[in-house]
């Protein structure tokens, strides 16, 4: 089961990003999404349709997460608080590619 598959909407996508973006940095949390994924889903809101999978979580980037910001000023203050979005944008090549 993916999140593609479940039917979540926006809102739901988004606390399931943010479940995934704290599995990165948690180790004991993502070990308990493995073992109870059910209770964890919960804690973030999130329900499954009756004999819905739970969705695996997204293995961890590749890479350093850097965030810049492409104003063109160099002196600026910082940006206001804001809640954490996470895009997850999967590409699969096609054979030939």
């Amino acid at each position: 089961m993916t999140v593609d598959t479940i039917g979540w909407d926006t809102t739901q996508r988004r606390a399931f990003g943010e479940l995934t973006a704290r599995s990165w940095l948690d180790a004991d949390f993502r070990l308990r999404y493995e073992h109870d994924p059910l209770s964890v889903l919960a804690e973030y809101n999130l329900r499954l349709a009756d004999g819905a999978v739970a969705p695996a979580l997204p293995p961890e980037p590749g890479s350093e997460l850097v965030i810049e910001i492409l104003d063109g000023s160099e002196a600026m203050p910082p940006p206001p608080p804001c809640l954490l979005s996470l895009c997850f944008c999967l590409y699969t090549p096609t054979p030939g590619e």
